[in-house]
C-alpha cells in the first residue's frame, strides 16, 4: 500500500480539514519554523499507532465539541481480503473504497476527561435502503435481511459466508450510491480492520531533537524497526503461536471455572476468560551497537550519533534491492540536517533519493536547509505558511510563484558568478565530479586539435553544478539564465546499470522535457564507467588488472582495489583518476563500435549552439 494523501482535522495547528498530498517517492516538506511541519509527520505516527494522541492536540481554534480526526488514503492496495473464515472477497466488492477509488482511512479522536477513538472508512457505499449497512451486519443478520427482502437465501452457494450474503445481496437491486463512514470498530466491520491493518506500511518516524543514546532513540530506532520488520515476515507463525497459548490458557481457565463452580456457583458465573491483550513482539527484543574500541555510541559526538541513523537508511537500501515481497515502508526524518556537515547533507539527501526510488518505500523529509530542499525534485516539494488569519496554506511547488516564494524563504539563490559578459553559454552538471571530467576532456581536445580551443579554460563555457535536472535549485539557476538569454545545456550521467532501472528512465523523462536545449546523458552508467584500464595500471604500478564496464557501479568496484595505492573514496574516484586519462584514451573510452566519439559530438552540438565556429566570434 502507498500513502497518497494525509487529511489533519483540528489537530494542533491545522484548524478545520486540511489536505496534503504525498508523492510516491518522496516528499519534502518545507517551511519556516512553527508552520506545522513536524505535526504532519506526528500526526502520521499517531495514525500507525507508534504514539498516542493526548487532550493537548486539539486544536486550540476550534469549538469544544469539534472532534480530532487524522485520514490517511491509499492507493496499491491489497487485491484480495479474507474477512471470514470461508470466503476470499475485495475492496471493489464490499464497496469499501471512496468515489475516486482509493482506500480512505478515517480515525477520529473525541477528546472529554479522556480520549476516545472511533474508526471508519470514507466509502462510496450502497445508499439502497436496508443495504447502506451490511457490511456490520453478523450472519444470522443478513440471513434475516434476505428472508425480509423475500429474496431466495437457497441461491447463496455457501450460506457461512458473509461475504456471499453480502453479494447476494447487492445483486439483488439496482444500486445507488453515496459517500458515507463505515465504522470499523463495530460489529463485523472489526474483521475489516483486523484484514487491513495487516496490509498497512510500516511507519518510521525518526525527530531531529530525540536523544542520542545506543539504547533509547535515534540509534536504538532504527534496530526496533528492524525487529518490527522482521516480525512481520513470521507474523503467519507468530499467530500460530498466539492461538496455541490462547487455547492452552482458555482451556486451563475452563476447567478451572468448573470446578469453582462446584463451590461456588454464583462467583464461577460471574468469571469470564478475557485474553484480549494482544502480546508486544517487539518488547522482547533488543540490540545496542558498540565500537570496538569499547567507546559506548552515547558517549561520541551528537553528529556521529545522527549519523549511525542515517546511515541505516543506506543499509536498508541495499536491502531493498534484495527484496521484492513484504509491507511497504514509510520513512518519515524530521530535520534530518541537524549536527551533519554541509558534505554529509548532500549525502544524505542523495542517499534518500536513491531510497525512495525502490519498491514499498516512501521517504517524507522535512527541512528548512537550502542544501537539502535544492536538491529535491520540485514536484515533490510541499511549502506550508499561515495566512493573516492564521490557517495553514499547503502548496504544491507546482508554479513559479511558489517556486519563488520557496526559493526567498529557504536563501536558496543562483550561483554568485554568473553573469561573465566574455561567457557564452552555460553547461548545467551534477557534481564536481562532472566539473572534472568535462574540464578534462575539454582541454585535451583542444590539444589535440579536435575542437578549436579549450572553451571551459578561456571562459567562452561555464560549468554549473545544479544538483540534478528537476531540483529546486536548477529551477533558480534556469530562471536566472532564461532572464540572462544565454543558450545553455546540459550534460548528467544517465544512471543506466543496464536493465533499464526506475532512475535511468527518469533520466530518460527529463531529457526530454528540455527538447528545446542540449541534453546529454552519458552513453555508459556515469563518468567513472569511462575510466581506461591504463589508468588504474598506472595507479596501481602495474599490479591490478582492470576490465571495464559499461553498467556496473564502478565507484563501488575501483574504490577497494585501488585503497592500497592511493588515499581515495567512492566520491572523489573522478577527482583522483580522471587527470591521469590521454586524450587517446579519452577518445578509445568514449567511442562506440560504429565509431561515433561521444563527447566530440556533445561539444561539436555545443559549438553549434552557442556559436562559437563562428570566425567572427572566435575572439569573444
Amino acid at each position: 500500500m502507498k500513502l497518497i494523501a494525509i487529511k489533519l482535522e483540528n489537530f494542533r495547528g491545522y484548524q478545520g480539514i486540511n489536505l496534503i498530498n504525498i508523492d510516491s517517492n518522496l516528499t519534502g516538506i518545507i517551511g519556516k519554523n512553527d508552520a506545522g511541519k513536524s505535526t504532519i509527520l506526528e500526526a502520521l505516527d499517531v495514525f500507525f499507532e507508534n504514539s498516542s494522541l493526548d487532550k493537548n492536540d486539539k486544536c486550540v481554534s476550534c469549538a469544544e465539541e469539534d472532534n480530532v480526526s487524522i485520514t490517511c488514503i491509499f492507493d496499491d492496495n491489497p487485491t484480495s481480503l479474507i474477512l471470514d473464515a470461508t470466503s476470499v472477497t475485495t475492496l471493489q466488492n464490499e464497496y469499501l473504497l471512496n468515489s475516486e477509488g482509493y482506500l480512505e482511512i478515517k480515525k477520529t479522536f473525541r477528546i472529554n476527561q479522556k480520549v476516545s477513538t472511533d474508526l471508519c472508512l470514507i466509502a462510496n457505499y450502497p445508499n439502497n435502503i436496508g443495504l447502506d449497512n451490511l457490511i456490520i451486519l453478523k450472519n444470522a443478520e443478513l440471513k434475516a435481511l434476505i428472508k425480509a427482502k423475500n429474496l431466495d437465501i437457497s441461491q447463496v452457494q455457501d450460506q457461512r459466508s458473509n461475504t456471499s450474503l453480502r453479494q447476494y445481496l447487492f445483486k439483488s437491486e439496482t444500486l445507488t450510491f453515496h459517500s458515507k463512514e463505515i465504522p470499523l470498530n463495530k460489529e463485523d466491520a472489526k474483521n475489516v480492520w483486523d484484514a487491513l491493518k495487516n496490509f498497512l506500511p510500516i511507519y518510521a518516524l525518526f525527530k531531529s531533537d530525540r536523544n542520542s543514546s545506543d539504547q533509547d532513540s535515534e540509534v536504538q530506532d532504527p534496530m526496533k524497526l528492524a525487529i518490527r520488520h522482521a516480525l512481520s515476515e513470521i507474523q503467519p507463525q507468530l499467530q500460530a503461536v498466539q492461538e496455541h497459548i490462547k487455547t492452552k490458557v482458555e482451556d486451563v481457565a475452563g476447567r478451572t471455572l468448573e470446578k469453582l463452580s462446584e463451590m461456588d456457583s454464583a462467583l464461577a458465573k460471574d468469571l469470564i476468560p478475557d485474553f484480549s491483550k494482544e502480546p508486544k513482539w517487539e518488547s522482547i527484543f533488543s540490540m545496542a551497537l558498540a565500537s570496538e574500541q569499547g567507546i559506548p555510541v552515547n558517549k561520541r559526538g551528537s553528529g556521529v550519533r545522527r549519523l549511525i541513523l542515517l546511515n541505516f537508511f543506506r543499509a536498508e537500501a541495499e536491502k531493498k534491492f534484495r527484496e521484492a515481497d513484504g509491507r511497504s515502508i514509510i520513512y518519515a526524518i524530521e530535520e534530518p540536517e541537524t549536527s551533519q556537515h554541509p558534505d554529509y547533507q548532500e549525502m544524505l539527501i542523495k542517499a534518500l533519493l536513491d531510497l525512495s526510488i525502490l519498491p514499498k518505500t516512501q521517504i517524507l523529509v522535512t527541512t528548512h536547509t537550502p542544501a537539502l530542499a535544492g536538491l529535491m525534485p520540485i514536484s515533490s516539494l510541499r511549502y506550508i505558511t499561515k495566512d493573516e488569519t492564521n490557517q495553514h496554506v499547503i502548496a504544491h511547488a507546482d508554479c513559479n510563484d511558489i517556486l519563488k516564494s520557496i526559493s526567498e524563504d529557504l536563501g536558496i539563490h543562483p550561483f554568485g558568478n554568473i553573469s561573465n559578459p566574455q561567457c557564452r553559454g552555460y553547461i548545467f552538471v551534477e557534481g564536481v565530479s562532472d566539473v572534472v571530467f568535462l574540464k578534462h576532456i575539454f582541454s585535451k581536445y583542444a590539444e589535440k586539435g579536435l575542437i578549436h580551443k579549450d572553451y571551459i579554460a578561456e571562459l567562452d563555457i561555464q560549468l554549473l553544478i545544479s544538483g540534478g535536472s528537476d531540483n529546486l535549485k536548477h529551477w533558480v539557476n534556469y530562471k536566472l539564465i532564461e532572464s540572462l538569454q544565454k543558450p545553455w545545456a546540459v550534460f548528467f550521467d544517465s544512471d543506466n546499470d543496464g536493465n533499464d532501472c526506475q532512475k535511468y528512465q527518469q533520466n530518460l523523462a527529463s531529457q526530454s522535457k528540455y527538447s528545446n536545449i542540449i541534453f546529454h546523458l552519458t552513453a555508459k552508467r556515469e563518468c567513472e564507467n569511462y575510466l581506461h584500464p591504463n589508468v588504474i595500471l598506472r595507479v596501481s604500478n602495474n599490479r591490478l588488472s582492470y576490465t571495464p564496464d559499461n553498467f556496473s557501479d564502478q565507484k563501488v568496484i575501483l574504490t577497494p582495489l585501488l585503497s592500497d595505492f592511493i588515499a581515495i573514496k567512492k566520491s572523489n574516484l573522478i577527482e583522483k583518476l580522471w587527470g591521469n586519462s590521454t586524450c587517446e584514451e579519452i577518445i578509445e573510452s568514449c567511442t562506440d563500435q560504429q565509431g561515433n566519439n561521444e563527447f566530440l559530438q556533445f561539444i561539436k552540438r555545443i559549438e553549434g549552439k552557442f556559436g562559437l565556429t563562428e570566425p567572427e566570434k572566435k575572439t569573444a
